[in-house]
């Protein structure tokens, strides 16, 4: 029986089952219960044949393949599954070798970091040690502070800071230094130096076979013995009295690590200012005051230890705060770094960083709600005082612009900060409070803008002891012949 194909209209005996032109299956029009007749197979549906097979060409010849069986069909899938998961596993292969190559690349900067790093961190090591041949040991614990802040996990650099810091007296320090060496590094040898210096410098071990070098009075009826390694201790029942800042008693005496023991009430203002041996001061339960200055300008003073039963004071990391640490009272002279401001500090004394020659950083705790840092400058919480400029910190070439918006500079806010060569005063500054440049020398110079002379509402006293040029720049506009007049004021 002739069909036509559905596809391409072409007659063909119903006997092919395909079209013999274009290859399209032909669907017998049975009933659903008919059987096929003369036992010829069924055709199968279009579902049931899976066709590859291009359309006519356009000159109307069949084309190269006509039909796909489902077994060919079948054979080209797996082929081509092949073929994916081939190209599926050349791209993991490449994805690994390039994770390879990024990672050794990583790697070799790492090493050539750690190499420089290395190699900066030997040479403040070799500098210490030549500084500890010299018996300077003031520069010698410079050098060995900056080679830990280059390599933070240097052994060496721990055990030879804590060498020369008990060279120097400061029995504290030394143990303070091994102590973070060990959290750091958990070196066993920085955990041996450890545990034998800590038996070694209790009080009774620091005097123990110690000969007296000096013994004395020293106020309402207490008295010190001064040994010969610098270790000191007052006691009896009474306070250390104010003294006049210029008359300081223990200037001279070459006290090292100072103990003052219970019964001692008072410790009055500039008791032990400018004492530039002092390295440790441990005070009892029994002081209820500290005067103003107390332990300014010890240039060696690097902890401050507090009993801590004691009812008015506490230390924290050698820093001296009031009880509860709302106020700090003073950050000691030779504590070398960075320091930050606890979130629980509401004020701060005017003089409580003047004279901390290492401080180069100060940062504020998340959450305090008195005070801000920006770029290692202390101000109040909304930016306007500017209230510290770290004595150690350089500014940008040794150049520092107060921001814009500051319109006070609190007292001794930039307290001898030689590091600086100029500062430069916005026009907005409306208040300078006393001794704001204190010590400032003759190679220093301070831009005032937007000023030709002193506003009412700056302290007479200013710039006590203030050797710097002033050098006043009167607004844009201004065509005074007084525009950038200068002086330099001796006091």
């Amino acid at each position: 029986m002739m069909v036509n194909c559905s596809r391409c209209g072409n007659a063909f005996d119903e006997i092919y089952g395909v079209c013999p032109l274009c290859g399209t299956p032909y669907i017998s029009p049975m009933m659903p219960n008919e059987q096929p007749v003369n036992n010829v197979p069924p055709v199968m549906s279009n579902a049931q044949v899976v066709s590859n097979t291009p359309p006519l060409q356009p000159n109307g010849q069949q084309p190269d393949t006509a039909f796909v069986s489902p077994e060919a069909f079948a054979f080209r899938q797996e082929k081509t599954a092949g073929k994916k998961k081939k190209w599926g596993k050349r791209l993991a292969i490449i994805a690994v070798i390039a994770v390879v190559m990024i990672g050794m690349v990583l790697a070799l900067v790492l090493i050539l970091s750690h190499q420089a790093v290395s190699t900066e961190a030997r040479e403040q090591l070799s500098l210490g040690e030549k500084y500890m041949r010299d018996e300077d040991f003031d520069e010698a614990i410079v050098a060995f502070h900056k080679a830990i802040d280059i390599d933070p996990n240097n052994t060496e650099a721990y055990l030879k800071l804590s060498d020369a810091y008990h060279a120097v007296g400061n029995f504290s320090e030394a143990i303070r230094i091994l102590q973070l060496g060990f959290e750091r590094t958990r070196s066993g040898e920085i955990k041996a130096k450890l545990d034998e210096l800590a038996a070694q410098t209790t009080l009774e071990a620091l005097t123990n076979g110690q000969p007296v070098k000096e013994t004395g009075a020293c106020g309402d009826n207490l008295t010190y013995t001064l040994y010969e390694n610098g270790v000191t201790v007052i006691a009896g029942e009474g306070r250390l009295p104010d003294t006049d800042k210029n008359n300081v008693p223990w200037h001279n005496k070459k006290i090292g690590e100072l103990f003052i023991q219970e019964g001692v009430s008072e410790i009055g203002q500039y008791a032990f200012r400018d004492c530039d041996t002092i390295t440790t001061i441990h005070l009892p339960r029994s002081v209820v005051r500290i005067g103003e200055w107390a332990f300014n300008d010890c240039d060696r003073l690097t902890g401050i230890e507090v009993d801590p039963d004691n009812n008015y004071y506490s230390s924290m990391d050698g820093i001296l705060y009031n009880k509860e640490r709302t106020v700090l009272e003073h950050y000691p002279s030779g504590k070398w770094g960075v320091y930050v401001v606890p979130m629980t500090v509401t004020q701060i004394q005017n003089w409580a960083f003047a004279g901390s020659r290492y401080l180069r950083y100060i940062g504020v705790e998340g959450g305090n709600e008195a005070f801000l840092g920006i770029d290692g400058v202390l101000f109040d919480k909304e930016g306007h005082t500017l209230l510290c400029f770290p004595q150690a910190k350089t500014g940008q070439d040794g150049v520092y612009t107060v921001p814009d918006g500051v319109t006070v500079i609190g007292a001794h806010a930039f307290y001898e900060c030689e590091a600086l060569t100029s500062v430069t005063l916005p026009s907005g500054v409306e208040q300078v409070d006393f001794h704001a440049f204190e010590r400032f020398t003759a190679d220093q110079t301070i831009y005032i803008e937007g000023k030709t002379s002193v506003p009412d509402g700056w302290d007479s006293r200013w710039n006590y002891k203030c050797r710097a040029e002033i050098v006043w720049q009167p607004p844009q506009e201004s065509t005074s012949s007084e525009a950038y007049e200068s002086y330099s004021p001796y006091f």
